[in-house]
């Protein structure tokens, strides 16, 4: 398995850093107070020198990098994980930003039938819709998303959906959203279909455009209500052979975007680690030799921790672009990333005393857009269930 990385990824690797400080990280503290994009973001973007979303389908990068040869077959993943990396060192707000973003697209592509994916899933890739949004979670159910309550009733040739989402990911921006709802309430997770719901629907209405979070505010998480919403036949998911478990499907598309967590956590926890470095060169002279060495060896032993969160996703990333099972292999990254990435913060937060728990640093900014990385894409604990069920005893040496 190789991890390494081809020189002409490096060389944009290294500008979507310098980019991400220079160009987005002086916009942090403005996007954290409006929990939205600030104006001067699309200037920003205009000099990025990635133009695409990493998550999405395709990335577009300057043909002066030359080939993106990378650890995988066509190496997508691999490069999508190592550039969303780069990008949040600056802050979250890059990968909001960048262009056919949204999970929607991806779960087009993974459960859509031809003509679905070559409009919508194509259409994302191609610039004709600027972001997707995923609609799994509703008030009373979040791990438990088997227990759905938003229901679809088919009616000639359409179906009528009626229910309430909450957390819905780019709900309030999207073009088209995937929403899950469930056409069998008495078959539980088996009952769970994917329905292509477009933006201006009759019905849909955003009653919350942005949930008011701790952190990571840039982010859009949407309340939606759907009152007697009345799509197509042909939006269900797969139609007219739908995958008999939408569950199951839609954990599948998070198997294949949730190692990405542990690349947004080596991110923001790198660029805290960099800032602590800077913090004690700066102010060596507060502290006694005694501690500075200890924040010293502490700050190298963190490097060496966040380098595992960053082989663990792009191991992941690797099976990902090899087609081979990884759905154990996210979990592991998602599982052990946010937690320890926390704790670093947490760690340099404590270290700066006064200065970093005041906004004179981004280090408690990204201490608390830190937080959601374990709760979203599926909770550390759930992952830590998932490693546990997919053990292979056999494997253990004896």
């Amino acid at each position: 398995m190789d991890l390494n990385l081809s020189a002409p990824t490096k060389a944009l690797l290294n500008e979507l850093r310098e980019w991400s400080i220079s160009e987005i990280r002086p916009l942090a503290r403005e996007t954290d107070r409006l929990h939205a994009i600030p104006e001067a973001a699309q200037k920003a973007l205009a000099n990025a020198p990635l133009q695409t979303s990493p998550f999405g389908g395709r990335i577009e990068y300057p043909e002066r990098f030359g080939p993106m040869l990378t650890t995988g077959k066509d190496g997508s993943y691999a490069l999508a994980y190592a550039c969303a990396e780069e990008m949040v060192y600056g802050d979250v707000l890059s990968l909001v930003l960048a262009k056919g973003n949204g999970i929607g697209g991806k779960v087009v592509r993974l459960m859509g039938n031809p003509e679905q994916v070559a409009y919508w899933a194509d259409g994302l890739d191609a610039g004709e819709f600027s972001y997707s949004g995923f609609a799994l979670t509703e008030p009373h159910c979040g791990s438990d998303a088997s227990a759905l309550k938003t229901r679809a009733v088919r009616e000639g040739d359409e179906w009528v959906i009626n229910g309430h989402k909450q957390f819905c990911t780019g709900g309030a921006i999207s073009d088209f959203i995937v929403v899950f709802v469930t056409v069998d309430p008495t078959r539980r997770s088996q009952g769970i279909r994917g329905f292509i719901v477009p933006k201006g629907t009759p019905g849909l209405s955003i009653v919350r455009a942005n949930e008011n979070k701790m952190g990571s505010r840039v982010f859009i998480t949407s309340e939606l209500s759907l009152d007697d919403v009345r799509i197509p036949v042909e939006n269900m998911l797969g139609w007219p052979t739908p995958d008999v478990s939408g569950f199951a499907s839609a954990m599948k598309t998070l198997d294949t975007t949730r190692a990405s967590v542990a690349a947004m956590c080596a991110g923001i926890a790198q660029a805290s680690i960099d800032q602590g470095r800077q913090y004690l060169a700066e102010n060596r002279s507060a502290f006694s030799i005694q501690r500075a060495r200890r924040f010293d060896d502490e700050l190298d032993r963190m490097d060496s921790a966040i380098q595992t969160c960053r082989y663990l996703a792009r191991r992941a990333a690797w099976r990902v672009d090899h087609a081979l099972p990884h759905g154990r292999e996210a979990s592991l990254a998602k599982a052990y990333a946010p937690p320890l990435a926390e704790k670093v913060i947490g760690r340099i937060l404590q270290w700066m005393g006064p200065d970093g728990y005041s906004e004179e640093y981004l280090v408690e900014k990204w201490y608390r857009d830190i937080k959601i990385q374990d709760i979203w894409e599926g909770t550390g604990n759930i992952q830590r269930m998932v490693i546990t069920r997919t053990h292979d005893l056999a494997a253990i040496p004896v």
